[in-house]
């Protein structure tokens, strides 16, 4: 019988590229599939049919429109241009228009949640539900932090993804791709679990293989601080096949607070362990933002470049950033003790200098059979602080406290017959860290130095092995640490007791091994780890040397019966040393009234945690929703001590048994308002931790305990207004020895409303409005205004002028609470502050 050859190509109806992977289906005229195929790397497809008559041809692939054609009326072979669409998955509804899910990807429509008013992507993140962005930047999904920031695939930042958050433009990215139980390391796939998200910028075509800039300039007056204000920034980017840069340079003085652009997110503890023993710091003001409290001048450039060549890339970040900070509060401290409290009164006025520069140098191979990484990282911060103290002691401080710290760090990961994995790491750390601090109090001055240094090494190598969906590996290794810190106070005022110098040295070298076993079977993963160490202690006769074998398992279990929901178990217990920080018997000057000494033995910890965690999605109705619940026991041999000798108190570590207990809660729902283009959030969290002090020499049972609940919506009902609205509140108690003080509550309402007369013009009036309980039912209440008018003069220029703190409130006032004192404070806040700005966009 003579055959028909149905044949044509399958092309991309926006950029007429070919389609790779499109089903092609030939149905009959009673609806039945007669034969299938798919289009090949050039889009063609070919069909062999016996007859065409009253036919049908099918054409049907992820995120385009079916088409659908009569092959009995038309000339072979043929053309079929797919046009972007939805289509109806098995159990999974896929909408174009604002969310859609295939498989572990859901898919974010950025046009569908963004609203005129918005500048950068960030903004627009904000209003996805199930994705959080705290106030520093940093981004969850589902109550966990995402584990990698994609933009077109590449990891160009790292966890530095605030520069691109703050800084892409929200009309440049097309969609936000949340890729769950992400995997970054493509070796490990099929082999180690992962319950982290990944997010993935998807940018408009316009903004691809091509630079992209916008900036900004912006100039006006301010009533507090009075003088000149100033904003401006320059953004730019080019996302290209084999290269990949961003470039911003920011400055300002009007509040904003650049320094989260910088913070690299995913960069973990520092294995040197160094911490800084001065805590002179300016005031600060909880609960309001930065715009409303920070008096600052400060810049920021930050340069970022990938390259692509052979099978792996090159990554290079620098950024130096500097800022100028100045604050002036009202203090009363209240210390309470059985003999009666102590009230110490303070006025502070203070000048923060701060310079951090930093670079990271990145070599990656990322394939299925082979992972390489070698990361060189440097970071040179250093600090300057000025404050002047009246009051109850009046004083004069000054601290320096710069910064050096150097890393490497190697790994290699071989996967041989894909059921075997060879793994080699190298890491070592080098951190300098010294402080000091010159006092000047009643004519008398005193010049505090401290020296510490480390390093850190760690050579380790692993091997894992696959047997039906059970992983087991083992992992041995040497740790070595060398760490010298001494400082000198020349001399103490008469009333304080102890030695004024340190000369430490602690040192250890651990033998480790790490067995772990995994199932990952279908929609199961269960985790068990093993680590056990010796390691032995040299304290240069600081204290005796020691010998320590630690044994730490813990065990993890996750469910995912489906693609809406997964639950978490996780449990754990073990022993592990002490902070070697602690080591130190002499008196270090923490400020000019605070004095601490360190502990004179080495002791161990040993704890117990379990936790529970849930997650539920349903991307058809665009309801995400997630709780947590974690219960942990310490037990630690020492106990922080407090004791006041006249004005000064000093903080030691005794002898004594310390059982704390932590339990913590959270959970957040959110949801889709799909009738008014907006979303919706609540959430809520709850605190109890229970620990022991000494004070005074006699022993202190504390409890803090807190619980807040939050909401937000927002919405575009019409194309002439939207609206975004928040709410906080949070209660908490302290409770000393079974005696508790008053709940004390803080709430937070803020609105902002957008409304578009033309299509040119943009007016906003934003409002916030804080209550904050200082005594049991007296309350103080602020409302700060603001407003914006906007016009856009083309797609490429626009003006604006903003009025903020319209009211020209300038202080305000907060209590809180720690475990054996209270904190009164008033603050000054920024003044009213006009500005005229211009955007220019290529």
């Amino acid at each position: 019988m003579a055959q028909v050859n149905v044949t044509g190509r399958i092309l991309d109806k926006e950029n007429n590229e070919p389609l790779v992977g499109a089903s092609v289906i030939v149905k009959g005229a009673d609806g039945k599939i007669k034969k299938f195929t798919s289009s090949k790397s050039d889009g063609d497809f070919a069909i062999t049919m016996p007859s065409v008559t009253g036919c049908r041809l099918e054409v049907s692939m992820m995120s385009f429109a079916k088409q659908s054609v009569a092959l009995d009326s038309i000339g072979l072979p043929l053309t079929v241009y797919m046009e972007p669409g939805s289509i109806q998955l098995k159990e999974v509804a896929v909408k174009a228009d604002r969310i859609r899910e295939q498989g572990d990807t859901i898919t974010y429509n950025v046009g569908g949640f963004a609203q005129q008013q918005d500048r950068s992507i960030g903004d627009v993140l904000k209003r996805m539900p199930g994705i959080d962005v705290a106030n520093n930047g940093k981004i969850q999904y589902q109550g966990e932090d995402i584990n990698k920031f994609y933009i077109e695939g590449s990891d160009l930042l790292g966890g530095k993804y605030g520069i691109a958050t703050n800084g892409i433009s929200h009309d440049d990215v097309g969609a936000v791709e949340v890729m769950e139980n992400h995997q970054p390391m493509q070796v490990l796939s099929g082999i180690s679990f992962s319950d982290k998200a990944a997010i993935n910028l998807k940018l408009k075509n316009k903004a691809k293989a091509t630079w992209t800039f916008h900036g900004d300039a912006g100039g006006g007056w301010s009533w507090q601080p009075e003088g000149a204000i100033w904003d401006g920034e320059l953004f730019a980017m080019a996302v290209m096949p084999s290269f990949q840069n961003i470039t911003t340079l920011r400055t300002n003085n009007t509040g904003e607070n650049l320094s989260s652009s910088g913070t690299d997110f995913f960069a973990g503890r520092r294995q040197t362990g160094l911490s800084r023993y001065i805590g002179v710091a300016m005031p600060g003001v909880p609960s309001l933002s930065d715009k409303r409290t920070l008096f600052n001048r400060s810049f920021i450039v930050s340069t970022n470049s990938l390259w692509k060549f052979g099978r792996g890339e090159f990554k290079a970040n620098i950024d130096y950033s500097f800022n100028r900070v100045m604050a002036d509060a009202s203090n009363i401290t209240t210390y309470f003790l059985d003999e009666g409290n102590r009230i110490i009164t303070e006025n502070r006025n203070g000048t923060e200098h701060s310079h951090s520069l930093s670079g990271k140098f990145i070599y990656e191979l990322n394939q299925k059979t082979a992972f390489i990484n070698n990361t060189l990282r440097t970071n040179i911060d250093w600090d300057d602080m000025d404050l002047t103290t009246t009051g109850s002691i009046p004083n004069t401080q000054s601290a320096r406290l710069p910064d050096y710290y150097v890393t490497n760090k190697f790994k290699m990961i071989k996967r041989f017959n894909g059921q075997h994995l060879i793994t080699f790491q190298s890491v070592n750390e080098w951190e300098s860290l010294p402080q000091t601090l010159s006092l000047n109090t009643g004519g008398d001055t005193f010049r505090q130095h401290i020296s510490d240094h480390a390093f850190y090494t760690q050579e380790s190598a692993a091997y894992a092995f696959i047997i039906k969906g059970v992983t087991l590996s083992l992992e041995g290794g040497i740790k070595g640490y060398l760490r010298s810190m001494d400082s000198r106070l020349p001399e103490l005022p008469e009333e304080l007791p102890g030695l004024t110098e340190n000369i430490v040295n602690t040192n250890y070298l651990t033998v480790y091994a790490i067995p772990k076993f995994e199932y990952w079977v279908r929609r199961v993963n269960l985790s068990l780890n093993l680590p056990v160490s010796y390691a032995h202690y040299n304290f240069d006769k600081t204290i005796a040397n020691r010998d320590e074998v630690y044994f730490s398992p813990s065990l993890s279990f996750n469910w995912k019966p489906n693609n809406r929901f997964s639950g978490t178990l996780r449990g754990g217990l073990g022993r592990s040393p002490m902070d070697l920080n602690l080591i130190h018997p002499g008196l270090i000057m923490t400020n000019y009234r605070t004095l601490k000494s360190g502990v004179d033995n080495f002791y161990n910890s040993s704890s117990q945690n379990v936790s529970a965690s849930v997650n539920y999605k349903h991307t058809r109705y665009g309801l995400f929703a997630n709780g947590m619940a974690m219960q942990t026991w310490t037990r630690l041999p020492y106990t922080m001590a407090q004791q006041l000798y006249g004005d000064y108190v000093i903080y030691s570590y005794a002898d004594a048994k310390n059982d704390s207990r932590m339990f913590m809660a959270m959970g957040s729902l959110g949801k889709t308002l799909d009738f008014m283009r907006g979303s919706c959030n609540v959430n809520g969290s709850f605190s109890r931790n229970e620990s022991q002090l000494l004070s005074q020499e006699q022993s202190v049972n504390s409890v803090s305990t807190g619980w807040s609940i939050g909401g937000k919506i927002n919405g575009n009902p019409c194309r002439w207004f939207s609206f975004d609205y928040r709410i906080d509140w949070s209660d908490s108690r302290l409770t000393i020895n079974r005696q508790s003080q008053s709940w004390l509550s803080t709430m937070e309402n803020e609105l902002s409303l957008t409304f578009i007369p033309h299509r040119k013009w943009q007016w906003t009036l934003s409002g916030e409005h804080y209550r904050n309980e200082l005594t049991e039912h007296n309350y103080k209440n602020i409302v700060m205004l603001d407003t914006k008018l906007t016009f856009q003069l083309n797609k490429r220029i626009e003006f604006a002028t903003s009025l903020t703190n319209i009211l020209n409130k300038r202080s305000y006032n907060y209590t809180t609470y720690s475990q054996l004192s209270s904190f009164e404070s008033q603050r000054q806040l920024r003044g009213r502050q006009l500005l005229f700005s211009i955007t220019l966009r290529k």
